[in-house]
């Protein structure tokens, strides 16, 4: 068990909660964070001891987040932290790009010149210098503007939740891609250019794509085979 799940707990309000619910939270950040990493195997008895909890309400919060979609079951292992596959990876960023498009093609059919000029200004800041990491808020308020979330609630929604299945997964590593791409994008989008900002946007998608590959690759699900071969989160 890490150090970081150690001062995870250690930092970890306990008033007012029971068992179950301290065990649930202790859990489920611990697999969003990283601190418990993709491919572990989640022993009861360490995490009841660890917790400082009896080991029923770690059974339960670990059943609970396997209908979360964070842990898994395997016979003769117990649970595990889930892995993503290189088929669910292809799979979550063909769907990404489907809806991204989408809501490329929408938001530039209702371009102002107020979000043009906000487009280029952030798609400027995400393409110069800065530290790896940096600029969260510069990048979610670009893509927010490109796809026009006020006005396209729902599917922004979706994106939003697409990438967060993998940047789940990527918690504590960078994915290093040198990709430069969003003042070009934002100068096309700015523009009304639909086709060429689509083919900008659909490179980028399936270039990010192996580099998330590579990354996970470095990490092997102990309940099952390694995932095939083939910096910033977008």
């Amino acid at each position: 068990m890490s150090e970081l799940f150690g001062r995870l707990v250690a930092g970890h309000p306990r008033d007012g909660r029971t068992a179950g619910q301290l065990a649930y939270e202790l859990l489920r950040q611990g697999i969003i964070t990283g601190a418990l990493a993709p491919g572990l195997r989640l022993r009861q008895e360490e995490l009841a001891e660890r917790i400082g909890v009896s080991r029923i309400p770690v059974r339960t919060a670990l059943m609970q987040l396997e209908s979360e979609g964070l842990v898994s079951f395997h016979p003769h292992r117990g649970a595990v932290v889930r892995t993503l596959t290189v088929e669910q990876v292809r799979e979550i960023y063909a769907l990404r790009a489907l809806v991204e498009t989408h809501a490329l093609r929408a938001s530039i059919a209702t371009m102002t010149s107020a979000r043009a000029a906000r487009l280029r200004e952030l798609g400027e800041a995400l393409d110069g210098p800065h530290e790896p990491g940096g600029l969260r808020d510069e990048r979610v308020a670009f893509y927010r503007e490109l796809y026009d979330a006020e006005g396209n609630p729902f599917t922004m929604g979706v994106i939003e939740d697409l990438r967060d299945i993998v940047n789940r997964y990527l918690a504590g590593r960078h994915v290093a891609h040198g990709l430069q791409y969003h003042r070009e994008l934002a100068r096309l989008a700015a523009r009304g250019d639909t086709e060429h900002a689509e083919g900008v946007l659909r490179d980028y998608l399936s270039q990010y794509c192996r580099r998330v590959l590579e990354t996970l690759a470095d990490t092997t699900d102990p309940a099952g085979p390694p995932p095939a071969t083939d910096s910033d989160r977008p």
